[in-house]
């Protein structure tokens, strides 16, 4: 089976403002190690997947940005999106980009998330790979949650699929809970964290998005009749344009009747927020989780960063994230770090703020 990895690189990380900003997205940062989230997933993919089979799709005004990051991949790997239309249309456009030939598997990934093992990543993925050569046309990867996230979507698996260690079939997505309904999935023993990460038949792929998002289905069918003609440029701008605004997940894998999910083994994080970023720094005698130049007294379970060399001094606090970045300030809960999405988009619309974000 002829492997494809499409690394979906069009997120912009709001949630980690102020560090993330428009033209420099969380993709694009060194927030764990010396490697960027985006570099870290190309290296994660390479050693088995061919440059040549290796696509980026990410936004067209982050090509600059992008180039500076010096990525050891061809120019021609990369598909410029001309808008964000979402993670449905970005995968039917790598579908028809490469080619739904059957027995052509791509995995598809996000660019930003955080995976430390590269071995036990694709042993993941090589059980997936089972499952597809026994038939099956979609494969999903769920984690064992770890607590109640309300920040990722969950996957309820139903019975045990015999092709691979792990495998079951998928009963049911879920959108992201609140509190009482994440305790409850995880309490339930059958939902696993959804990853995000996908392996599929390329064919496959693109029947099932004809079928479930048919609105999309004639400008698919354009965009394969204007690639085949050699009018790429073209066809990107007329396709993105018209593509339906929507969620893999929600557009096609939740009504699909035929989807696996593997109870992958590898240690995961989305990297979604403060509080995550946290979590993969070590806390000092007080619980505190600290990046930077950072004194901290009489204060405890705080995240606490401070970047460009300047000093962030703290007294009295418990509870918080506190991030000093260049000409922006944040403070907020720890309770509250999913919301830096809300108080970025309000900051957006406000003409007295939108040159912070």
């Amino acid at each position: 089976m002829e492997l494809h990895a499409v690394i979906l690189a069009g997120g912009r990380g709001e949630r980690f403002w102020p560090l993330s900003r428009s033209d420099s997205p969380k993709q694009m940062l060194r927030l764990v190690g010396e490697e960027t989230l985006l570099g870290a997933t190309l290296r994660r993919v390479s050693g088995r997947v061919l440059r040549a089979n290796t696509l980026v799709v990410i936004g067209a005004d982050l090509r600059s940005a992008t180039e500076r990051l010096g990525l050891p991949l061809p120019a021609a790997q990369f598909l410029w999106e001309p808008v964000g239309r979402n993670t449905a249309a970005a995968i039917g456009a790598a579908v028809e980009r490469i080619g739904a030939a059957p027995g052509r598997a791509l995995l598809v990934l996000p660019s930003d998330h955080w995976i430390p093992n590269d071995a036990a990543f694709w042993r993941a993925v090589d059980a997936g790979l089972m499952l597809l050569a026994s038939g099956e046309p979609v494969v999903t990867f769920g984690l064992r949650p770890l607590y109640p996230e309300t920040g990722y979507g969950y996957i309820e698996r139903g019975e045990p699929l015999s092709a691979a260690p792990g495998a079951f079939r998928a009963r049911r997505f879920h959108e992201k809970p609140d509190a009482k309904r994440a305790q409850a999935y995880v309490d339930s023993g059958c939902c696993l964290w959804n990853s995000g990460i996908f392996l599929f038949d390329a064919a496959a792929m693109a029947g099932l998005l004809r079928l479930h998002l048919p609105e999309m289905a004639p400008t698919l069918d354009r965009l394969r009749a204007d690639l085949a003609a050699g009018e790429e440029t073209e066809a990107w701008a007329r396709y993105f344009g018209a593509a339906t605004a929507v969620s893999i997940d929600h557009g096609v894998m939740e009504k699909a009747g035929r989807v696996a999910v593997l109870e992958a083994g590898f240690e995961w994080s989305d990297l979604g927020t403060w509080t995550s970023l946290g979590d993969r720094l070590s806390a000092d005698a007080d619980g505190n989780r600290i990046r930077g130049e950072v004194m901290a007294l009489d204060s405890s379970d705080c995240v606490l960063y401070s970047g460009d060399g300047g000093l962030l001094a703290v007294l009295g606090v418990h509870d918080l994230i506190v991030v000093r970045v260049g000409d922006a300030t944040l403070v907020c809960p720890r309770e509250r770090a999913q919301e830096v999405r809300r108080l970025v988009q309000e900051g957006k619309v406000d003409a007295r703020l939108g040159r912070f974000f």
